[in-house]
């Protein structure tokens, strides 16, 4: 109904996640990167997508409140309206993503821009291969552009969950996944709503054959360029930021001058991206904004429950159900 809530759950990770990008497009009509830095966000906005542009049809659209990645699958959670409005302005809310083939690089742009009261297609990278290396881009999408949670509501369930049972909220600080759900929808508050997928650092800094910088320092660097920067809640070394690409860089050119590489390779892509010299001043000081209390702090990526946790094997053999009951039975 409008107003409605629609809670979907899809498990084909090997589709969404790039590992079968022809059974991504047939189910969803969206091509994921295969390899991307970002897949477990982009799987996220894949589904969204999907849901956006199936409700459009009917004059319908979707409004996500909180949309998850959890342990082997995904999870949103979107309300549904009756407006055409919100059709209307769907193409500013859905576009495409151009990954450089050579580096982590990448740009997304929405399918429509809006230009006053008009709306008008949107607008390719100014060039058409990668600033950094040189490479040419691989195209990826549609996805959904927008936020993926509604941090009002996420915030409401972070309240009533530390809830002692006073008022009219039950006592919920006894669930055994309290701590779990805290760390998740502490994450999912304090993630960017206007910057679509993310930087995985580590990935970054094997490119250029660099030691990763720690967490703070890359988010610190960014914050003091005038920035904004976050965490992504399934990925322990996201940096979700509005800075562009160069910027990135620039903080690990900046990095490789504190711990240089041991060994550039002539032409690889480590030299092409280290041999330019950062644009901006780098400032690795962690500004108070960035450090946290530890009587603030939550677990947000808590350890397995226990070893070589994950999906099992499909079950083989017969049920033991069925082997019992062929046993006689006793008088």
């Amino acid at each position: 109904e409008d107003g409605g809530l629609l809670c979907v759950t899809c498990t084909d990770m090997a589709a969404l996640g790039g590992s079968h990008p022809e059974t991504c497009f047939g189910r969803y009509s969206s091509m994921p990167i295969p390899r991307a830095g970002y897949l477990q966000e982009m799987a996220l906005r894949i589904l969204l997508y999907s849901l956006a542009t199936t409700a459009a049809k009917y004059g319908r659209s979707i409004k996500p409140i909180l949309s998850v990645g959890m342990n082997f699958y995904v999870r949103v959670f979107c309300e549904v309206y009756d407006s055409k409005a919100a059709v209307r302005d769907l193409s500013i809310s859905t576009g495409l993503v151009y990954q450089s083939k050579q580096c982590a690089s990448f740009v997304c742009q929405t399918s429509g821009i809006l230009n006053g009261n008009r709306f008008q297609p949107g607008v390719a990278p100014s060039s058409m291969v990668c600033e950094e290396t040189g490479g040419n881009f691989k195209v990826g999408g549609p996805i959904w552009m927008g936020p993926l949670h509604d941090t009002a509501v996420v915030q409401t369930a972070l309240d009533r969950l530390e809830s002692s049972g006073e008022g009219v909220f039950p006592d919920r600080t006894k669930l055994a996944t309290t701590d779990r759900l805290r760390g998740l929808l502490t994450s999912c508050v304090e993630e960017l709503s206007d910057a679509p997928l993310y930087y995985n650092l580590p990935q970054m800094a094997q490119s250029l054959k660099l030691a990763t910088p720690t967490l703070i320092q890359c988010k610190a660097a960014l914050v003091n360029a005038g920035y904004k920067v976050s965490g992504y809640h399934k990925e322990p070394q996201a940096v979700k930021t509005t800075a562009p690409n160069s910027v990135v860089w620039d903080v690990l050119r900046a990095h490789s001058k504190k711990a240089p590489p041991a060994k550039i390779v002539p032409g690889s892509v480590a030299e092409k991206i280290l041999s330019k010299e950062p644009s901006i001043t780098v400032d690795f000081t962690v500004p108070d904004s960035l450090k946290k209390s530890k009587e603030n702090s939550v677990a947000r990526f808590p350890m397995n429950p226990e070893r070589n946790w994950g999906p099992k094997k499909a079950a083989t053999g017969k049920r033991k159900a069925d082997e019992l009951s062929r046993q006689p039975r006793e008088s």
